[in-house]
């Protein structure tokens, strides 16, 4: 689909949803001024803090701090990607995605993504209707059975069962209408080395992969013992599709969803039957990572439900060394996107199936109460059966692994958010007391290791250009638009027609932060199309609902100001900019100067210069350069 094409759909969504219709589909709303009001469903509300906006067609809530429009309500509350809420609005209005101009054939490709989510409904039907109705399913219903699985979980997870079978799949397709190519697509299907196909699945309970509107788009596939043969995996889950990618999913997020909102948190646990007999108990908060570790490609899908994860590790050994290994790594990512991770580590030997199943759903949350947050998680590990006066060489390991771990988590202590400030305080009192050591010796020896955590981060961040911009962003804090910044996208959204002189005098390398530098970007090009860059034009052309909430904050605090002249406020943002050049400019003379890195007349230049402008500065006229 174009991209014109898009903006059509997306207007004539716009146009047809009446955002107070959504809205009041989720909570109940009431009208108040020229406006409505609810409870947001996204924190703990007692008085009414949703606002939405009829007249601009928005909404707000103050206290979380996030707003948009149709697709970006949907978004958060649904946890859909935009595309997913594009499609979904659409189907809601009755508006047709497909290409302007194409003949309804050409836009059905077998391979479209809509017909691949067509396939893999199909198989989890077929799947799901041979574990309950085949004899061939015989052993997978008794597997079931034995783990104490019962059929109103086979039913809500819609698990099945393939046969041991290489082509039992492919011959169900052929009374169907998909191909073995679009099987294959699908990851259904393998390809042969002599040409054919055949089942990937065979001899395995089945278990859909849901994404979060609930629609099958992979499979897990555990084998049953009688089947195995010696070098079949335990596990096999489907590979990378255009529907799938094991890295940024989790199984049962769909069923999750209102666990997840009642309960304000997540847990993580690392087994389908795991997920299902929590559920099966009431323990309606459970997902499960699929065949790889929890890691940043799932944060930003996490966080579109929660920030408070818990992550329930099995009682092996192997599992909790695997979990030690990636722990500094985990708390780095979730310490900057200001997500709180809790561990729990079961008793030895334990999984969470066995412990639910043979203690009930009141023990196992009685262990989670036991929870702790992932550095005190860390702490333990490392002074595990550390006796009082142990040798020196024990503790200096043991101190050096937790402030380690404190310099990766948060290699500027300048970026940190208050909480993780206030940890770090807690972990430094209790490591000096611990080990007798003075709380500056550790600060000292903590900014050390910053240092060349620091250094390490720039390095990942560079390399990280190869995993491309999900991956970088994923990792780097988030900026938060500074007052010039807001200044600058309230002027475009209330003085549209003054686009052209802020483009003559300030370019995108002025504006601080990313997200108010992507909406001054997005002015530019409507208006190098020939429009205005209205609110409307701009909610429209954002997909960003971080974009998105920022103008619809700054729309609301431009209409609050009484200031008359506009060209003025443009006057004063230029001469800020060059004021903060001008800092940065002598802050960078200072510094060649205090490291002699100018010889003696560069020296005396930089000087008067800097002395120049001060007394420029103390006279009241601002800088005419830069």
């Amino acid at each position: 689909m174009s991209l014109s094409s898009l903006q059509d759909a997306k207007e004539q969504i716009r146009q047809s949803i009446d955002i107070v219709d959504l809205v009041g589909g989720y909570i109940a709303l009431r009208r108040q001024g020229r406006g409505y009001v609810g409870l947001c469903p996204w924190h703990d509300d007692s008085r009414p803090s949703l606002q939405v906006n009829p007249d601009r067609q928005s909404f707000k809530c103050w206290v979380c701090d996030i707003g948009g429009d149709v697709f970006s309500f949907v978004m958060k509350a649904e946890g859909l990607e935009f595309r997913e809420a594009v499609e979904m609005l659409a189907e809601k209005a009755g508006v047709s995605l497909k290409a302007a101009g194409k003949p309804a054939a050409s836009g059905e490709s077998q391979f479209d993504r809509r017909n691949l989510l067509r396939v893999t409904a199909w198989a989890e039907e077929q799947f799901h209707q041979c574990l309950v109705r085949s004899p061939q399913a015989e052993p997978a219903r008794r597997y079931l059975a034995d783990r104490g699985i019962n059929e109103a979980s086979i039913v809500a997870f819609r698990l099945g069962f393939s046969p041991n079978e290489w082509d039992w799949m492919l011959n169900r397709a052929r009374q169907s209408q998909w191909s073995p190519a679009a099987l294959e697509r699908t990851g259904l299907v393998g390809k042969r080395d002599g040409g054919g196909f055949y089942d990937r699945f065979r001899g395995r309970l089945m278990f859909p992969i849901r994404d979060v509107r609930s629609r099958a788009i992979a499979f897990g596939g555990r084998v049953l013992p009688e089947f195995a043969r010696d070098n079949d995996a335990k596990y096999v889950n489907s590979p990378e599709t255009p529907l799938f990618s094991k890295s940024s999913q989790l199984y049962a997020l769909d069923a999750a969803r209102e666990g997840i909102a009642r309960e304000k948190g997540v847990l993580v646990m690392e087994g389908y039957t795991d997920v299902i007999m929590a559920h099966q108990h009431g323990v309606a908060h459970a997902v499960a990572v699929l065949g790889t570790a929890l890691g940043e490609r799932h944060v930003p899908l996490i966080r579109r439900f929660t920030d408070s994860i818990t992550l329930v590790l099995d009682g092996d050994a192997a599992g909790q060394s695997r979990t030690l290994d990636i722990l500094d790594t985990l708390l780095a990512l979730f310490v900057r996107h200001e997500v709180e991770l809790k561990i729990l580590s079961l008793p030895e030997g334990a999984d969470p199936c066995d412990v639910i199943r043979s203690h009930g759903s009141e023990a196992f949350r009685r262990l989670l109460e036991q929870s702790v947050d992932a550095l005190e998680h860390k702490i333990m590990a490392v002074t595990k059966g550390m006796a009082p006066g142990a040798p020196a060489h024990q503790v200096a390991q043991a101190v050096e692994a937790i402030l380690g771990t404190l310099a990766r988590a948060l290699p500027s202590a300048a970026a940190a958010n208050t909480a993780a400030l206030v940890r770090e305080q807690q972990v430094l009192v209790r490591v000096a007391r611990q080990f007798g050591l003075g709380e500056e010796t550790l600060r000292a020896r903590l900014k050390a290791l910053r240092r060349g955590a620091t250094s390490q981060v720039r390095s990942t961040r560079a390399s990280s250009l190869q995993l491309g911009p999900d991956a970088a962003q994923a990792m780097a804090p988030p900026i938060k638009p500074s007052a010039w910044d807001r200044e600058l996208i309230e002027i475009i959204i209330g003085h549209s027609e003054l686009i052209e002189t802020l483009l003559e005098q300030l370019s995108g390398d002025d504006v601080e932060s990313p997200t108010a530098r992507q909406i001054y970007a997005l002015a530019g090009e409507i208006y190098h199309r020939g429009e205005a860059p209205t609110f409307q034009r701009l909610m429209l052309a954002a997909d960003d609902p971080t974009l998105k909430s920022l103008l619809v904050d700054c729309d609301e605090a431009g209409g609050q100001k009484t200031i008359a002249d506009p060209h003025q406020r443009i006057r004063d943002l230029v001469a800020d900019r060059d004021r903060r050049l001008e800092e940065a400019r002598h802050l960078t003379t200072v510094a060649e100067l205090r490291t002699n890195q100018l010889d003696p007349e560069q020296a005396d230049r930089a000087l008067v210069a800097l002395f120049d402008d001060l007394k420029r500065r103390q006279a009241g006229s601002a800088p005419m350069d830069g």
